[in-house]
């Protein structure tokens, strides 16, 4: 009998050599994460969080002291709370956000490595790593205050527990798969969609000799791993649900927003994919609810619940894509090659802006394109397809699909690459195994003495390094990763990108405003206009400045700008009727009101500005009427129902002026003497 001899020597070099690179690749990662947030740390963003970055720090902060809303989650709630605990331990510091951010994008790295080599090899698992470590966005978001580097993370973290759950017959791991899942659908909503196939691809699943395979066979000895799987998911689901559920009076999982992010995705007022709010929303998380609720409630005529609210842009959302399904098929063609795009769509802050301020950014890095044209080949050409390889395509295009289903962000695809970059990887390592030459033994003479060496040997390596080259596979495999790259490379994004950097000025100087450094403000809207001429909302915010310092031609030709630019925003035009009203001219400022009401017809304070010029025109009734629909739409408040008494007595209503005014005295509002003086007069004399 055969006894083979295995040095274990070469085995133990190997390991050592692989312990090596990955210490390396961990070290360039951090190097890289550390020099860009040093970079940006002189940037005036890096302790100003704009837009979603903004709420969630207040929301953090109110949540530390004690002081958050009572009311379901409108957005995903973790994240605060991860900030919530910093500012806990160091204070309301944004550098230990950043620090810790960085550690778990280090952490990531190496979870996308150890789940490759548990799904391919090591060699794969480097390959991985490394793509990861380079990869541009990631190292962007991660010095972010905004929910993506968590996010990523946490389904970094579910995909390694996944990984180890299917190969393994403890149930600590499908239990810790099932906690994981929960915790990053805390952060991203729609991974929720995989709460219940967790359970179902574990129902199933076999472990054997060959390794794990799914079995449409029932068996009882699978229902525990299902079971333990679904506890981890509910230990952390449940009481958000709870919460949301006894807060909201009605059955509500994590959020309320589904029905409102589906119609900003789908509505007729999209035309590129990307988030695109109706025009009676203003585009910030401050005011997107109440904006969404106050128009649901006007179309239904009465106050809509949570679920309501949500079912009813749902309803529209339908609506809108049975009434024109050509529009509704090219817009999903648009998302789904959005998404699928090399290009990095900005939301909150621009990575491409950025890069002003980072070397790090500035450099060619890697970027989404070469990470999918990689990972779509391998998941192509690489035959073997276990079932944990299975879950993981299953996941990323799932993943994939739940996204453009609503609109596309960079940020929201990025939770997806921990799927996919294990196949980027082992796609690597199966080009250059095309290449790798072949083993053979040594040639050797009749006396068993090696021969010389040919001086034609060099001749011989350059020939088989050509015709290895030349191979139908390996030139097969480049050509697919090529394609696939070519095709994510597509011009979606003509513009120059100075859109985007005015967008980003914008936010920055609304920061500032709101800081209360209006002068900052204004140069930073002042810069925006240098990168665009033409953005509205610069245009908009400048032209309130010079409204609220009175120089109302400034003004004027500002917002006039800003409506021509954006003619179907209301803020523009409400706040141009404003100069019109205060200029005394009142047919235009009519125009411009009536257009703000017309576009949001939920928006109280529209009306509120569109009825006393109405009341000046002479229509009467007509004014009436504005303050009927304020009532309705604002109830509580007393203002709106002082206003309407005034109408009221003009027309010589007064019992019901008297009423109006007497509503206004129990909502706790100040009632004008001299008016209620007047009006009392008013009915003495008609008794």
């Amino acid at each position: 009998m055969k006894v083979q001899v295995v040095n274990p020597a070469p085995s133990s070099r190997t390991s050592k050599a692989f312990t090596w690179l990955l210490l390396s690749v961990l070290a360039l990662g951090f190097a890289l994460r550390a020099a860009n947030l040093a970079a940006t740390s002189s940037s005036p963003f890096f302790t100003r969080p704009v837009i979603d970055g903004q709420v969630y720090d207040e929301w953090a902060l109110a949540i530390k002291s004690g002081k958050a809303l009572a009311e379901p989650f409108y957005q995903d709630p973790l994240y605060p709370y991860f900030l919530a605990v910093i500012y806990s331990v160091f204070g309301h510091n944004y550098v230990a956000v950043y620090a810790i951010q960085l550690l778990l994008g280090i952490l990531l790295l190496w979870l996308i490595f150890d789940t490759t080599r548990m799904v391919f090899d090591r060699r794969a698992g480097i390959i991985a790593a490394l793509l990861a470590a380079l990869n541009k966005p990631l190292i962007f978001y991660e010095g972010q205050i905004e929910k993506t580097a968590l996010a990523v993370f946490l389904v970094g973290l579910f995909i390694w527990m996944l990984a180890r759950a299917l190969n393994s017959r403890r149930p600590i791991w499908q239990f810790l798969s099932g906690l994981a899942l929960g915790l990053a659908a805390l952060t991203r909503a729609n991974l929720l969609i995989f709460a219940p196939l967790l359970p179902l691809l574990l129902l199933f699943l076999r472990q054997q000799a060959g390794g794990p395979r799914l079995v449409l066979a029932w068996n009882s000895r699978q229902v525990a791993p299902a079971l333990w799987a679904l506890a981890g998911i509910a230990i952390v689901i449940a009481p958000v649900a709870v919460r949301n559920t006894v807060l909201a009076k009605e059955l509500t999982l994590t959020t309320t927003q589904s029905g409102q992010n589906l119609y900003i995705g789908n509505s007729e007022y999209n035309r590129t994919g990307q988030y695109v709010a109706p025009p009676w929303v203003r585009p910030n998380p401050e005011f997107e609810q109440t904006d969404f609720r106050d128009y649901a409630d006007k179309a239904a005529g009465h106050k809509l619940s949570y679920r309501q609210v949500s079912d009813f842009y749902t309803r529209a959302t339908l609506k809108a894509i049975t009434g024109s399904p050509g529009r509704a098929l090219g817009l999903f063609a648009r998302k789904f090659l959005l998404y699928f795009n090399d290009y990095e769509v900005p939301d909150n802050q621009d990575m491409y802006f950025f890069s002003r301020y980072s070397w790090v950014l500035r450099i060619p890095l890697i970027g989404f394109g070469i990470i999918f044209a990689l990972g779509l080949a391998g998941i192509l050409l690489l035959r073997q397809r276990p079932v944990p390889r299975v879950s993981l395509i299953v996941f990323f295009f799932g993943y994939a699909l739940s996204v453009i289903a609503f609109y596309v962000f960079s940020r929201y695809r990025l939770p997806s690459l921990p799927a996919l970059l294990p196949f980027a990887g082992a796609m690597v390592v199966w080009l250059w195994s095309q290449l790798s030459p072949i083993s053979s033994p040594q040639r050797h003479d009749e006396h068993n003495v090696p021969r010389r060496k040919d001086s034609n040997s060099h001749r011989v390596v350059v020939s088989s390094w050509l015709t290895r080259l030349s191979s139908v596979r390996f030139l097969g495999g480049l050509l697919l990763v090529a394609a696939a790259y070519a095709v994510t490379r597509y011009p979606l994004h003509r513009g120059s990108g100075r859109w985007e950097a005015a967008q980003c000025l914008v936010n920055l100087g609304s920061s500032y405003f709101h800081e209360g450094d209006t002068a900052k403000a204004v140069r930073a809207f002042n810069e925006a206009l240098k990168e665009n001429p033409d953005h509205g909302e610069a245009l908009r915010n400048l032209g309130i400045l010079e409204y609220g310092r009175n120089d109302l031609e400034q003004a004027a030709e500002l917002l006039a700008h800003a409506v021509r630019a954006e003619p179907s925003n209301p803020v523009s035009r409400h706040f141009l009727g404003k100069v019109r009203e205060r200029q005394g001219e009142l047919d235009s400022a009519y125009v411009q009101y009536r257009q703000a009401v017309n576009l949001a017809p939920g928006r109280v304070e529209y009306r509120f500005s569109l009825a006393p010029i109405v009341q000046k025109l002479g229509d009467l009734e007509a004014a009436l009427a504005q303050y009927d629909t304020m009532v309705t739409l604002a109830p509580d408040n007393p203002l709106v129902r002082h206003n309407r008494s005034v109408a009221l007595y003009v027309l010589g209503r007064n019992q019901e002026a008297l009423q109006e005014l007497e509503a206004v005295r129990r909502l706790g509002g100040t009632v004008n003497p001299q008016f209620e003086q007047a009006l009392r007069a008013a009915l003495s004399q008609s008794r």
